[in-house]
Parts: C-alpha cells; structure tokens; sequence
C-alpha cells in the first residue's frame, strides 16, 4: 500500500483532525488507518485517502478534469477528489490546514530492479499519453463538469473565463527556462566553492567533475534554444497534449484490475516526452546506464506512440543535460556548507564511475532516434 508523502500541518496529529474532516465527505467510514503521510479510510463506498493540500480550488479543477477525461476513455481506477457535502474539494480544519479526500487503490509500487514492471510501466505510460490530449474547445465544451459550486456562483466570470484560467494553470512550467536556470545554479555554486581557501573531497569532486558536465549542459541548451524546439512546446499545448510531471515509481501502483497511475497534480501541458524521460533517466541510474535496457525501454514507448523527429531529438538533449550533477550540487549549495555529506558524495562518486556508459548511451540513442 503506498501513500503520499507530505508534512503534518502545523505540528498536530492528523488522526485528532480526521473525524471532523471526513464527516463533511458522503462516504461511510469503516475504518482508518495511517499510511505513509496520509491518513487511509475503508469506506462502504471504497478506500480513500485523506491528504493536507496545497493547491488552489482551481488548480484542484483542472486536476480533476484531467482524470475524468481519463476515466472516459477507459481507465477505472483513477484517484478522483471526492467534493464535500458543500460542493468543494477541499475543506479545512480548525487550524486553517487544507485538506483533499482522494478515492485509493489497493496496490504495489512498480519496482524498478524488475524489468517486467519497467516494461509495462513505459507501455502505459504511451497509452497515457495517447490519452492526455485535451483540445481547448473540448475543455470548453465540458466546462460545466469541472466548475464546483462556489465557482458557479461567481456571477463576475463565464466559463469560458474560467477554463482560460485553468489553462494558464496548466501551462507554468517550460522545461528549456528550467534547465536554463539549473545551468545558473551549476555555475554559481561552482565560483562558490572556487573562492573557497579550504575545500573538503566532495567540492573538490565538484570542481573536477564541473567542466565536463557544464559543457553538456550547455551543448543540450544550445541546441534546445532553436525554433524547431521552442515551437515543439508550442504546437503541445495548442494540441492539448498534457504530461503527469510526476510519473515515477511510487506513483504506478499495479492492482488487480490494472496499473493504476496516481497523484496527478503537476500535470500540465506541454511536451509529453518529460514523462519519459523522468521516469527512465531514474531508472537507467539503477541500471547503471545499461545501453540494451535503455533502447529497449523507449522501443517499446515507440511501439505504441511512436516519436516525432522532433520529440526524439529532444528526448536525446534531455538525457544529454547532466541534471543529476546540477541537483547533487544543488542540493549541497543550498544545505549546510559546513559538513559534507557522504551520501551525497558517493553519488557524486557513482556519477564519476558510470559517465563512461552513459556516454555509449547516449551515442546508442542518438543513431536510433535520429
């Protein structure tokens, strides 16, 4: 059973909180239990989780139209929000802390040292992308399905106005400005420890390891700055193409009936490749950069939503930025300085000792994508 990571609000038990909370939701509770950052509840009506969010109620809206869409097209077992008794999906406890109750699912996490898993899991994520494509005037269309009460009462705003304003929600992120500004970071904390008088092995390993992985982050960049690219991100949200942004291990739970895909809340549209590309860089890592295990994984993304030239261009440019190293260093820059990690440098180290093959990677997929 896997649960959602998040904080406790405020520092107070969430089982005193629950009660109160649930009681506003048309479920009949059974049980309850707690799992993994989340409170889990056995209904007459199914399981459930009970979550602390941090999302607007409109961003909550355009999440779950995603999933409704979803669930036309076939899927059953989606983590739909449950809307209160008020026709919210959110509600709030005595302390202000805002919380979502979403339908579970009895399941596994895909395991990533299985092959088979990773197999299926790269197969249903092409048949999610397939399904991820929601053209604005579809969304318009099905405005009424999405709007909770209190956004239909307000008088000052049509539907119309609402879905651009769902929209615009979906459309933050933009991976070149992302990576552009992971290129920053990388040099800043590189001139950080250079003026440094005293420097422990992990800087040093930075240090050494910088000049390489800077000149990959700057050849992706380069290349991902041409129109060509720029228009790819474009042409994905004027089609509605929408990604997960989140599709990871812990997020694929294999159930009885199906895999079941959870937690879409950083959905967005834009170019569906990330998906991939997330979820099999952190797979290739365990794998040690295995050039057999990676071409077989995005053949069989292909045999199913086959990539544009475009998109496997950009899928190559992607692994060939170094985001690994800009995240390790990252991670150190905004930590404390004053002790180094030994996790994080072993990683640092690991990283050093699998370059080598992932550089016949990477010159693998290029001659197959290209």
């Amino acid at each position: 059973m896997i649960g959602i990571k998040i904080r406790g609000a405020g520092g107070c038990k969430m089982e005193d909180k629950t009660e109160e909370i649930v009681k506003q939701y048309p479920i009949h509770v059974n049980g309850k239990r707690r799992i993994r950052g989340a409170i889990l509840f056995e209904a007459k009506e199914g399981i459930f989780t009970l979550i602390h969010c941090r999302e607007s109620e409109k961003k909550l809206s355009f999440t779950e139209q995603i999933k409704m869409k979803l669930e036309e097209q076939g899927r059953r077992e989606i983590d739909m929000a449950l809307k209160t008794e008020n026709g919210s999906y959110t509600t709030r406890d005595k302390q202000g802390n805002v919380w979502i109750l979403k339908r579970w699912f009895l399941g596994r996490e895909c395991n990533l040292h299985d092959n088979d898993d990773v197999r299926e899991a790269v197969q249903n994520l092409a048949c999610l992308h397939r399904e991820l494509v929601y053209p604005v005037q579809d969304m318009i269309k099905d405005a009424s399905k999405i709007l909770t009460q209190e956004q239909e009462q307000e008088q000052e705003q049509t539907k119309t106005d609402c879905l651009e304003d769902f929209k615009k929600l979906g459309c933050k992120k933009e991976i070149t400005g992302t990576l552009h500004r992971h290129m920053r970071e990388m040099k800043r904390v590189y001139n950080y420890i250079r003026t440094k008088k005293q420097k422990n092995e992990m800087e040093i390993c930075i240090l050494n390891l910088f000049p390489l992985y800077y000149e990959q982050a700057g050849k992706a960049l380069e290349q991902m700055d041409q129109e060509s690219f720029l228009y790819l991100q474009q042409q994905s949200v004027d089609e509605g193409r929408l990604y997960h942004g989140s599709y990871n291990h812990h997020n694929i739970l294999f159930t009885e009936h199906e895999i079941a895909v959870v937690n879409f809340e950083r959905a967005e549209f834009g170019m569906q490749i990330v998906d991939l590309y997330h979820f099999l860089r952190k797979w290739m890592e365990k794998k040690g950069w295995s050039v057999h295990s990676g071409v077989k994984m995005i053949e069989e993304y292909q045999k199913i939503r086959p990539l544009s030239d475009i998109e496997a261009k950009m899928l190559y440019l992607l692994f060939l930025f170094p985001e690994k190293f800009w995240k390790q260093i990252n991670f150190y820059y905004n930590g404390k300085k004053s002790w180094m990690s030994l996790k994080n440098y072993e990683k640092l180290r690991k990283m050093e000792e699998q370059e080598q093959e992932r550089q016949k990677f990477l010159r693998e997929i290029r001659g197959l994508l290209f």
